[in-house]
């Protein structure tokens, strides 16, 4: 089952269990169904909870939507996609769902290990999403936004693999990112051993240590070598550069915070960057960046960072 209908299942639970002629057999039938599928227990606890945020929204807006929404002169499904609509499209839309429903998630700035049942140890980088599935013929990272690092344990009997909407990256036993792209391409870095890439197309390449590959509009990329790159220093809270594109170091640090950080590439011209800096403390990033380019930092307020030319 989808996690749209799992959502709308959940949003038809929660609208029933409002109504003030809720039967005790509704009740113990909405139970089985939360214990039918762990799925269905998360949708409930999440929705629940953007139903508490509701009374953080101003008054008048909220009340008006939430009338709209259980108007006693609209039927059952109307008061369901009302629901939907009010706890849900207004704020990310029906795009997002599968990252709200994700089995691991981590917010703007947050980073998490997770160690896997199969041994393997898992990394979430800021605001990524991802699904784990594992049966017994193979393991599935469903990546679904940001990155992941991965040191995968061995089983000879059940591949693992990473998917996006742009292909996989199997491990061949081994340590590995994989990261979904500003512009939907997929970067797959490998730090240990092979993975093989292959785009939806079915072209594939095998990326060893030391090497990137992309999958963009379905293909997969050549691989190239890194370098003296640190593809993986963000697992250690740092951002790593070697003569990087100013812009490029801007919206790194920009995904690690809440709000917008705005600038101008074209008028950055050809700044770059090389050095260390520390991810949980991008206000001193932006502050050393100004001191040591002719570029200058303005805080509007804690959301809005404007970078631009001294």
């Amino acid at each position: 089952m989808s996690s749209e209908q799992i959502i709308e299942q959940a949003a038809n639970w929660l609208t029933r269990l409002h109504d003030e002629d809720v039967t005790e057999a509704e009740r113990q039938a909405f139970n089985t169904w939360c214990q039918a599928d762990p799925r269905h227990a998360v949708a409930i606890e999440r929705m629940r909870g953007l139903w508490c945020s509701l009374d953080t929204l101003p008054a008048q807006p909220t009340r008006v939507a939430l009338n709209r929404a259980f108007s006693a002169q609209r039927p059952r499904s109307a008061q369901v996609l009302g629901l939907l609509g009010v706890l849900l499209c207004g704020w990310w839309g029906l795009e997002h769902l599968p990252v709200w429903m994700a089995d691991q998630r981590t917010g703007v700035g947050e980073r998490r290990q997770i160690a896997l049942e199969d041994g393997s140890q898992l990394q979430l980088n800021s605001n990524s999403a991802v699904d784990v599935q594992f049966d017994g013929h193979q393991r599935v990272l469903q990546l679904l936004q940001g990155e992941l690092w991965v040191d995968v344990a061995k089983d000879a009997q059940r591949p693992f693999v990473v998917r996006t909407d742009q292909g996989t990256a199997t491990a061949l036993g081994t340590r590995y990112l994989v990261k979904r792209a500003a512009d939907g391409s997929t970067v797959v870095t490998v730090i240990e051993s092979t993975v093989a890439v292959k785009g939806q197309a079915q072209d594939a390449v095998k990326v060893t240590a030391g090497q990137r590959a992309v999958l963009k509009d379905g293909h997969a990329m050549p691989a190239q070598n890194t370098g003296n790159a640190d593809p993986d220093a963000w697992t250690r809270g740092l951002l790593k550069v070697n003569d990087q594109p100013l812009s490029e170091v801007l919206q790194t640090l920009a995904s690690y915070r809440h709000g917008v950080v705005r600038f101008d590439s074209q008028a950055l011209g050809d700044l770059r960057v090389s050095g260390v800096f520390k991810l949980d403390d991008t206000a001193a990033a932006l502050a050393a960046l100004a001191d040591n380019l002719p570029i200058q930092v303005e805080y509007f307020t804690d959301l809005l960072v404007v970078v631009k030319p001294r």
